[in-house]
């Protein structure tokens, strides 16, 4: 599945993302900022990561024929699958938690490294946290599930990508392609 993600999709998502970044881009020039090329990569990658997963956990597989959906399943217990395993099975279900988190780390790795108001666990976690609930609500308006392991895991992924962050600039917080990619001076 993955592997079919990557081959089909990239491209999608690579020309998406640039035709997003397009006029942020002109406007900088247009107001005189000039950004180094590493800079241009961060942000085009966060917007590349956002549309991934937008297309992971929205668009993959298409809405429903039909509004409205018929099909709702919601969970707002934590955890419920240690004690009640769904259809799929624990060991599928393990992945799919652990796909979870890994979905998120691009995602509090970039946001901090692009938006210095981000660059506090406790910002990055709320706004990941928003992000993932967000996403979660419409899934339960198109017909599929939401579910608050789901919210938990995409947290737990945008921290630990924050934390990924924080080590990278540990250690190369004096490189001056570090400090042009964060914006750093």
């Amino acid at each position: 599945m993955f592997l079919g993600y990557l081959i089909f999709t990239f491209p999608v998502v690579a020309v998406i993302s640039l035709l997003c970044y397009l006029p942020v881009y002109l406007y900088g020039r247009k107001r005189g900022r000039k950004l180094p090329l590493i800079r241009h990569l961060t942000v085009y990658a966060l917007l590349g990561v956002v549309w991934s997963i937008l297309f992971l956990t929205i668009f993959w597989g298409g809405f429903p024929g039909q509004f409205p959906v018929e099909y709702h399943f919601l969970n707002l217990i934590p955890f419920i699958w240690v004690k009640e395993t769904y259809a799929m099975g624990f060991q599928k279900m393990i992945q799919q938690l652990l796909l979870n988190i890994a979905m998120f780390v691009p995602l509090g790795l970039f946001w901090a490294a692009v938006f210095p108001s981000l660059r506090k666990w406790w910002r990055v976690m709320c706004s990941v946290l928003l992000f993932a609930l967000c996403i979660e609500t419409v899934q339960y308006f198109i017909g599929r599930s939401a579910d608050v392991d789901d919210l938990i895991m995409n947290t737990v992924g945008g921290v630990i990508g924050y934390g990924i962050f924080k080590l990278l600039d540990l250690g190369f917080h004096k490189k001056a392609w570090w400090k042009n990619a964060i914006e750093r001076q």
